[in-house]
């Protein structure tokens, strides 16, 4: 493996093993009864400083994945991938070469040049150099299920395409794009995708210019994770996000601004979309992030018993990923999100020995906080069928009580501040999967669940977890989420400030959810 967190498979073994050793002993058997001292112990061990943060391609995040893969084994799952409890992908960190970066119009002989904001590149590795005609094509959005296609009518094949951030009427309640709360839509990963499909060699898009973004001060201590990219991802066209600057010079020759077309495209929610004729962009974009590391998913299944079914998936996931040290600061993701990885594997051995139907597959994800990139690999490269993966339950961030932070204040209700009250996110999509949850949930868990951030679009929410690559496959899935809190991508993060009683409560959810999903005739349905 060229340049991976361990040059050799020795390498990669012998310390992550030696750090294993250390690890919680306390699951050794196959229990029925929730122990919130199994849970605290896994907690502790996850959050340890001798795993460093977890952060992705770090040997702190290679003995959790190791770590994880042994209480799969001992809660009597199957090795997911062939013989391994190992999904491996490959990545490189993101650092973009300023110097040797450039995004330059052309139009009459002349030139503007301007430095992208980001680039997204289809290979990291590979140095980036374009020059396409261009087309706007509105919002990027092609959207049947609404009347509504930027797409229709113009060519961009071979082209590069010029788009909106986000959605058509963004703040209005009565939006067909499903009010004040985002669609897969808005989803910068979807406009590639839909730009992709239809032949086009590169994205520009660009804040929308009439927006009513939050924007407040980050918390102190508040931290985000180093950038990296799949090596093999899905995306294979460039996305590169250009200043406003650079959106009106491309628009120019049009006779109308950014904001002109942006008032027009929302009044009538007709597309304006048109070729952007005599304009040329130049794009040149240089990565320099270093050799090609390996992180993993770490995947365990429970075969279903059903000769019919059996073949059928419900997936219980999380992400084991985090922050790591920066600037000599420790951050343990106690809720973020150690919280989540200790309740599914909590579950799976609650579900130990149990005959279920349909098969149980428990998937706990590497580089989350690098936008999802474990399970954008897994929905590229799943190890079930996607076509019969019927329901996701993803895990992360159930450990804490509700509570507003700077970022949040003023944007919604607090709805989960006890331990009897969770959200899910992305519930919109399957009102088959809510109406489960909801009954589960109101049983033996004692929990009422909130859908607030599905009708919310001010914190993004959709757009954040492991459950997004699944919708964005038409598979419905739903984040339970105990919601922010102060503390969050922050070192203070901690195991003291853990509420194990709403832990408890979602693990027994998460336990009675499965059940019913993986014996319901059935399964539920995604609606667009």
């Amino acid at each position: 493996m060229p340049g991976g967190v361990f040059p050799t498979v020795a390498r990669r073994l012998v310390p992550v093993l030696m750090v294993c050793a250390f690890a919680p002993s306390v699951a050794q058997r196959v229990t029925t009864e929730i122990s919130r001292e199994r849970l605290r112990a896994d907690l502790e061990f996850l959050t340890s400083a001798r795993l460093e943060g977890r952060a992705s391609l770090t040997p702190g995040a290679a003995a959790a994945a190791r770590f994880i893969a042994g209480e799969l084994g001992k809660a009597e799952l199957r090795p997911a991938n062939g013989d391994s409890y190992l999904q491996p992908f490959d990545l490189q960190r993101l650092r973009l070469d300023r110097d040797r970066s450039v995004l330059a119009v052309r139009r009459s002989g002349e030139e503007a040049r301007f430095s992208p904001l980001a680039v997204t590149f289809p290979d990291p590795a590979a140095r980036l150099e374009l020059t396409l005609d261009v087309v706007f094509a509105g919002y990027g959005i092609a959207a049947p299920e609404f009347g509504y296609d930027d797409y229709a009518g113009v060519d961009v094949r071979g082209k590069a395409v010029l788009v909106f951030d986000h959605e058509p009427r963004e703040d209005d309640p009565d939006s067909a794009f499903h009010g004040r709360g985002f669609t897969l839509h808005a989803n910068a990963w979807t406009k590639t995708w839909t730009a992709q499909r239809h032949g086009a060699a590169a994205l520009l898009v660009v804040t929308e210019p009439i927006n009513s973004h939050r924007t407040v001060p980050r918390a102190p201590g508040r931290a985000n994770a180093a950038p990296q990219a799949l090596v093999q991802g899905e995306l294979r066209i460039p996305r590169i996000t250009i200043p406003a600057e650079a959106a009106a010079a491309l628009l120019k020759g049009t006779g109308e601004t950014p904001a002109d077309l942006q008032r027009g495209i929302d009044g009538s929610m007709a597309p304006a979309s048109r070729p952007l004729k005599g304009v040329t962009v130049r794009l040149e974009a240089v990565n320099d992030g270093g050799p090609v590391q390996q992180s993993w998913n770490v995947a365990g299944l429970r075969p279903g018993s059903d000769p019919r079914l059996g073949d059928e998936t419900i997936l219980v996931t999380s992400h084991y990923d985090h922050l790591g040290v920066q600037d000599g600061n420790l951050y343990p993701g106690a809720n973020d999100n150690g919280s989540g990885t200790v309740a599914m594997l909590e579950v799976a051995r609650l579900l130990a020995g149990t005959r279920l139907a349909r098969s149980v597959l428990f998937v706990s994800f590497g580089s989350e906080e690098q936008l999802m990139l474990g399970s954008y690999h897994y929905v590229a490269r799943p190890l079930r069928p996607l076509a019969t993966t019927r329901a996701v339950i993803n895990l992360d961030m159930i450990g804490r009580r509700e509570e507003h932070t700077p970022e949040s204040a003023g944007a919604y209700e607090i709805t989960a501040g006890r331990s009897d009250q969770l959200n899910m996110v992305g519930a919109v999509y399957s009102a088959d999967l809510a109406s489960v949850l909801r009954r589960e949930a109101a049983g033996a868990a004692g929990l009422t669940l909130s859908d607030k951030f599905d009708r919310d679009s001010s914190m993004r929410a959709l757009f954040r977890c492991d459950h997004l690559p699944f919708l964005q496959k038409e598979i419905p899935a739903v984040w339970l989420f105990g919601g922010f809190h102060p503390g969050y991508h922050e070192p203070v993060d901690t195991v003291d400030r853990i509420d194990f009683d709403k832990m408890a409560r979602t693990v027994r959810l998460t336990v009675d959810a499965v059940r019913a999903l993986a014996s319901t005739t059935e399964p539920p349905r995604f609606r667009p």
